[in-house]
């Protein structure tokens, strides 16, 4: 892709669908090969292929210190890779220590420290969720379609999704920004009281966003950066050829 790539920037509410989702064709499955999980595309003779969907359930359990410990900063890093892909420093997982949002698939959601704190030693675009070292390699490219967010945010105004959709360049040997699209979370008078019981909100991304290499999500409330919370990211690999399929086997 050359360096002037279009860029389409979409706002929208969280309660108004873009688009519909992208469907993908799976062939019959190995369960043999593959443990049952919905962070996992479908397998094949020729490797794994199709839509998947994030949901950070199958991540390890862990217990606080302190029991009584409400400060998310403390809960483990999203391990890297989940499912092939790699999460920036500041990506945690819920739910102990308590957070406010429900997860839209219980018991987990994925949470990013704003400013990137927490328990991580990462190199990559702050809030970004990419295929790391493999960014050239189209078999570890993805589509997104869509995931559930909550925000920080216990004000009047809404909470400001910013989204940055990357994609590789092979004349600047790197990923580059190719696509924004912008929505917009309601504040929840939960965080404040501390009752918690926040309700995710799903956005919808537009079609622009495949073949990805990287996805930067930041959520602003005016001009300050906050915390977020996502979960059930639905999304699917770009390259589904027997070739790809057998790629991604090969680097579990």
């Amino acid at each position: 892709m050359s360096s002037a790539s279009a860029s389409t920037t979409t706002t929208l509410s969280v309660y108004s669908v873009l688009t519909s989702t992208a469907s993908k064709t799976s062939s019959s499955s190995l369960s043999d090969s593959f443990p049952p999980s919905s962070a996992t595309a479908t397998p094949t003779a020729c490797g794994e292929h199709g839509s998947f969907t994030l949901d950070f359930d199958g991540l390890p359990n862990f217990v606080p210190s302190n029991q009584n410990q409400t400060d998310i900063t403390q809960a483990p890093p999203v391990p890297n890779p989940y499912h092939h892909l790699t999460f920036s420093n500041g990506y945690v997982y819920g739910p102990s220590p308590r957070v406010p949002y429900v997860p839209a698939s219980a018991p987990k959601l994925a949470v990013f420290l704003a400013g990137a704190s927490g328990m991580t030693a990462r190199s990559q675009n702050p809030g970004e969720i990419g295929d790391g070292a493999y960014e050239a390699i189209s078999a570890f490219w993805f589509d997104a379609y869509s995931a559930f967010f909550g925000c920080d945010n216990n004000g009047t105004d809404a909470c400001t999704l910013v989204f940055t959709a990357y994609t590789y360049s092979p004349s600047a040997q790197d990923e580059i920004p190719s696509y924004t699209q912008n929505a917009t979370v309601p504040p929840c008078a939960g965080i404040a009281s501390g009752a918690g019981g926040c309700k995710m909100q799903q956005v919808y991304f537009p079609d622009s966003f495949q073949s990805l290499s990287g996805l930067q999500i930041q959520a602003f409330v005016g001009n300050t950066e906050r915390m977020f919370f996502v979960d059930d990211m639905a999304m699917g690999w770009s390259n589904n050829t027997c070739e790809a399929g057998l790629t991604r086997l090969r680097y579990q």
